[in-house]
């Protein structure tokens, strides 16, 4: 790869758009049924806007309101409410950012990680229950195009800033 291709985008092949299309439709079904299927065993103690938001602010740290709504693609208004039920629930903690004293930035409490793991078990031992019947030979060959799907997508949002400045 040259100096001049590095930091930019081609159009996507025709094979590259046909992978993303049974990527999504292959993720899609999956949470459709390992959703089910949790939910089906375990009463939801946890709504799915709920968890979303907090698998937001595990994964992003000490974000703002108004990023963790860019994140979710939701409202402000709608991913306030739902933060304070996450606060009220003890899951969520607000603190002052250290950059702009005017702004308060999001973190999980010892509680809200413990619920996220335990939902994250739930879904993990409901998926390996699917994959039970692959072969070893198929396992290894989805865990790599696995590894390979997040290698291209975590390539693509390299220089993404997750601090408690608002992207104006």
């Amino acid at each position: 790869m040259d100096k001049q291709s590095l930091g930019k985008t081609s159009a996507p092949t025709e094979e590259a758009f046909r992978c993303a299309e049974n990527v999504m439709e292959t993720l899609h079904l999956m949470m459709r049924i390992i959703g089910r299927d949790v939910r089906k065993e375990y009463p939801p103690s946890l709504p799915e806007h709920q968890f979303r938001t907090l698998m937001v602010i595990k994964h992003h740290d000490r974000l703002s309101l108004s990023s963790v709504a860019e994140r979710l693609g939701t409202t402000l208004p709608a991913v306030s409410k739902v933060v304070d039920q996450l606060v009220e629930r003890g899951y969520v903690q607000r603190q002052t950012c250290l950059e702009d004293r005017r702004k308060s930035v999001l973190s999980l409490t010892e509680a809200g990680e413990s619920v996220i793991n335990a939902a994250k078990f739930q879904m993990h031992s409901k998926l390996a229950e699917r994959l039970a019947s692959l072969t070893e030979h198929e396992c290894a060959v989805l865990d790599l195009a696995m590894s390979i799907l997040h290698t291209a997508l975590k390539s693509k949002s390299r220089g993404e800033t997750d601090t408690c400045e608002d992207k104006k």
